[in-house]
């Protein structure tokens, strides 16, 4: 298709970048660059997930007719300082408003990145090299996103992680506020690595977000079943404006399936989570996958 848009198009500049481009794509470019500094590749560079700050170097060389790529993934979340700007409906048909200026949102829903990667290591899924090892942003750069988005007429903030609810705020500030901070994960659950101790929790998010405005309505996704204590399912079950709809990834209703996909966890355990999220909140709406 890059071909095809090239052969069509005065020069265009054709970026890969999404979660899969890290090592195939990449080393084929280095590779195929060096061997044959002419040939054409489809695209201009590549760009990782975490390479966002890199995209002003990677455009001038493309530019210089050179290819590259940035790939390399952070052991620390490095979204937290940039706010997306979305696009908003012009205040009259003359005018064209800025993103994030006095326009109407194009919709009153939003979703913000609390998190990214994943730790879990499931024997069959590729995330965790694809992706990166759990960083979470600062919960003071999440709120005041979420309360800019209210501000400009958003009425429901889904928060957004590989693993959601293992989000953990580790940034100076965070530590300050937090003496301990034991992880408890779902009875019946266990993790392959050594989690996180200290921080503020899924829990303290939650909480920060819903408490922003009791008319705003608060989603997230992609949760893992290991990350339920109680107090997050309590506070799910007081506050009203917390969606009442809960994903729960079960992946195999079978002891062997479910030990070779090193999920860490029983059909007996899923099984007992799904009876105490019904005890603790009645009428939750729980999906599967």
């Amino acid at each position: 298709m890059a071909e095809r848009l090239k052969e069509r198009l005065l020069s265009p500049n054709v970026i890969a970048s999404h979660c899969g481009s890290e090592d195939p794509i990449s080393a084929f470019i280095k590779v195929a660059s060096r061997s044959s500094p002419t040939c054409r590749l489809g695209a201009d560079f590549v760009c990782g997930p975490d390479a966002y700050r890199h995209l002003p170097a990677l455009i001038r060389d493309a530019h210089a007719g050179q290819y590259g790529a940035s790939v390399a993934l952070s052991l620390e979340e490095t979204y937290a300082d940039v706010t997306p700007v979305r696009r908003c409906h012009p205040v009259s048909e003359s005018t064209e408003e800025l993103p994030g200026s006095s326009g109407s949102l194009a919709t009153p829903f939003a979703q913000i990145s609390v998190m990214r990667g994943c730790d879990n290591m499931c024997t069959y899924c590729i995330v965790p090299f694809v992706r990166g090892r759990e960083r979470s942003r600062p919960l003071g750069s999440i709120v005041d996103e979420a309360k800019q988005l209210v501000d400009e007429g958003v009425k429901e903030i889904t928060l957004l992680g590989q693993n959601v609810n293992s989000y953990c705020d580790r940034s100076t500030d965070a530590l300050l506020k937090v003496q301990s901070s034991e992880v408890t994960l779902t009875p019946g659950f266990h993790t392959v690595y050594h989690a996180k101790r200290v921080g503020l929790r899924f829990a303290d998010l939650l909480d920060e977000v819903s408490q922003i405005s009791p008319e705003l309505r608060v989603r997230f996704t992609s949760p893992h079943p290991k990350d339920f204590p109680s107090e997050v399912l309590q506070l799910i079950g007081e506050r009203a404006n917390i969606c009442s709809q809960l994903h729960l990834p079960a992946q195999s209703g079978s002891h062997a399936v479910l030990n070779r996909m090193g999920r860490g966890y029983t059909p007996e355990a899923y099984l007992s989570l799904v009876q105490t999220v019904r005890k603790l909140i009645p009428g939750m709406g729980i999906s599967f996958s």
